[in-house]
């Protein structure tokens, strides 16, 4: 009886040491990186981890792009990825004006959550913000 109740212990120990070790799924997608778009006045940047992090990033030069960036807008988060869709979510995001270390709360003109049907070709990622309404707009990036 003994010896049964020593082999339990050690079983139930051995399998609390190895469900507490359970290592985090990792995401195996070509979209891990980090993606840029640049327009005219703008820089976007999109990271996403393979820890299931995302980061988007816009940098604004209103005096040219000689000086420091008159807004940089930094949104955090998770997001996670079914099929050919990307479900983001911004956790926060802070706005810093001309070169400010202090972010301000800039919530009001990106969505916190965004569903975004993505392909990719080469290089290259298109996403699709609003994927199937009536305010559906493709963005085009290349890996960094």
């Amino acid at each position: 009886m003994k010896k049964f109740l020593f082999f339990a212990l050690v079983l139930a120990a051995g399998m609390t040491v190895f469900t507490s070790c359970k290592k985090k799924d990792k995401i195996d997608s070509p979209l891990i990186g980090t993606w840029k778009r640049v327009s005219n006045e703008s820089d976007f940047f999109y990271t996403f981890g393979e820890d299931g992090t995302y980061q988007r990033v816009e940098d604004y030069y209103m005096n040219g792009r000689d000086v420091v960036a008159h807004e940089h807008i930094v949104g955090d988060g998770t997001f996670k990825i079914d099929g050919d869709v990307i479900d983001a979510t911004l956790n926060s995001i802070l706005v810093y004006m001309d070169g400010s270390k202090d972010g301000d709360p800039f919530d009001e003109l990106w969505p916190m959550n965004e569903k975004l049907k993505f392909s990719l070709k080469g290089d290259y990622l298109t996403l699709i913000h609003n994927a199937g309404t009536e305010e559906e707009w493709p963005e085009l990036l290349l890996k960094q």
